[in-house]
């Protein structure tokens, strides 16, 4: 049977984990042929996150250095022939990933759940993040020439065998460090409806900077390269 393999980064989310974990939709995806995988990667949690976890029978590991060390490690460690990344703090519902799933049967190699095209919940998104979202993307959509309207979003299916190379950048950069990766691939959307995260943000305005950064790097690397 194929597999598909969730990655769920964690650092400090007690109140939004196990809601998550118990919304992955495994009935849909075993009526879909598939096996499910789990792994919950967290960044060094002290709220009871890990406690939360080791409640199931998800696969528990520790990865400290930031988002982009948990998904690192995430692909390593799952073997699904697709990989959902989705955060843990409960804010991204789970009933169109088997729609995600689908896109990526039909040959796209990233599928974004896309909150900007959907719908945002009441006091979900600050004013802030959502400027700083729409000015990240349309950053990304002229750098390499894509049309995704949520670059940031915690919600997103990959097909692992395109996921070829270490993906560039660290922390809250990951997201722009898949758009680099994959922006020569197919990238396709699903909008979703965005809800209130359960505990507090980590983005802060200063990670917009850093992942504008992100993008330009990147994009110098692959002129020099002659991409």
């Amino acid at each position: 049977m194929s597999k598909v393999s969730f990655i769920v980064p964690t650092l400090d989310e007690v109140e939004g984990i196990k809601k998550v974990l118990n919304s992955l939709p495994e009935y849909e995806l075993e009526e879909m042929g598939y096996e499910m995988e789990v792994l919950v990667i967290d960044g060094g949690s002290s709220d009871g996150t890990k406690s939360k976890v080791k409640e199931t029978d998800v696969e528990l590991y520790i990865e400290d250095g930031g988002k982009a060390s948990a998904v690192r490690r995430g692909l390593i460690e799952c073997d699904g022939d697709y990989v959902f990344l989705i955060d843990g703090d409960g804010s991204y519902p789970c009933d169109k990933i088997p729609q995600m799933v689908e896109r990526l049967e039909n040959g796209s190699s990233m599928v974004l759940g896309s909150r900007l095209s959907g719908r945002v919940e009441e006091g979900a998104m600050t004013r802030t993040n959502k400027f700083g979202n729409k000015i990240l993307t349309g950053l990304a959509n002229w750098l390499y020439g894509t049309q995704v309207s949520d670059l940031c979003t915690g919600l997103r299916g990959i097909k692992k065998e395109s996921v070829k190379g270490m993906i560039p950048g660290k922390d809250f950069e990951i997201e722009a460090g898949l758009h680099v990766l994959l922006s020569k691939e197919e990238i396709s959307e699903i909008p979703i409806s965005y809800k209130r995260r359960k505990g507090e943000s980590k983005l802060r305005v200063w990670d917009g900077f850093k992942i504008a950064k992100r993008l330009f790097v990147e994009k110098i690397k692959k002129k020099e390269k002659g991409f």
